[in-house]
């Protein structure tokens, strides 16, 4: 079985960075098996109702702006497979999960090729990204994860989002104090199991502090319901810019050596 990853995927330029978080990432191959494909959720890609990329997607989206041109010129070779998203889309609808594809989205944004490209020098499985449904309560995020767990098997569950994300409140000074006390919650409710606090977890006081909005947080719900312990286990911790947790999960694996 196949764990599931929650990773803080920050800036697209960590690929070429020298951070620790950098190292963190490329280091999940040292554990990994080689999976069937790998299916994957990123916050840059939020719908309404649950949609899946569509199956010709072969190419990079450049969904940022301001950074290095080395960024924008970057390649790397990613593809999707309509066999097995006809397959996603029967196994989720017999456990009453209604998703489509989306005809209009044929490229992956940077929340999946940039994490996807430090795990994986070359990539040759396919990569099924679903969305995340906006119209989804907590619970049924949670439920939708429970429902991903049959594909373990076969395939790598990556969420990818972020544990902090409020970009406006950046700085080069010191840890902000309500990022590292909401980055303490949320290692203790992860690494512990405790489900009813992440399920209230928008009532935390610095929750909307960390995240005015709640995309990047969305995929933790995600990853924690495919997690068959509901436990997960923390292989990377480091703050950015005084406020961007790069706190990172692995579910139903052994830990990660540092």
């Amino acid at each position: 079985m196949n764990p599931s990853l929650f990773i803080s995927h920050g800036a697209p330029n960590l690929i070429f960075s020298d951070l620790k978080s950098k190292k963190s990432i490329q280091n999940l191959k040292k554990i990994l098996d080689t999976p069937k494909y790998i299916i994957i959720v990123s916050a840059h890609y939020v719908t309404k109702n649950l949609k899946v990329i569509n199956p010709i997607a072969n190419s990079l989206m450049y969904d940022f702006y301001g950074f290095e041109k080395e960024l924008y010129e970057f390649k790397y070779n990613i593809k999707s497979d309509i066999n097995l998203t006809n397959n996603l889309i029967e196994k989720l609808k017999e456990q009453n999960i209604d998703i489509s594809i989306d005809e209009n989205r044929t490229s992956y944004d940077h929340g999946v090729w940039s994490v996807l490209s430090l795990i994986y020098e070359k990539l040759e499985i396919p990569v099924i990204q679903l969305s995340i449904p906006i119209s989804y309560t907590i619970t049924e995020l949670l439920n939708l994860g429970e429902k991903l767990k049959i594909f373990k098997n076969e395939a790598l569950l990556i969420f990818s989002g972020g544990v902090t994300h409020n970009l406006s409140e950046m700085g080069y000074g010191n840890t902000k104090t309500y990022t590292k006390e909401f980055n303490d919650d949320i290692k203790d409710i992860v690494e512990n199991g405790k489900v009813e606090e992440l399920k209230n977890i928008t009532k935390n006081k610095n929750f909307y502090k960390n995240h005015p909005s709640t995309e990047h947080f969305l995929p933790m719900f995600i990853a924690f319901g495919s997690a068959n312990n509901k436990k997960g286990k923390s292989f990377n911790s480091e703050m950015l810019y005084s406020n961007i947790s790069m706190e990172s999960f692995i579910f139903d694996k052994k830990e990660i050596e540092k």
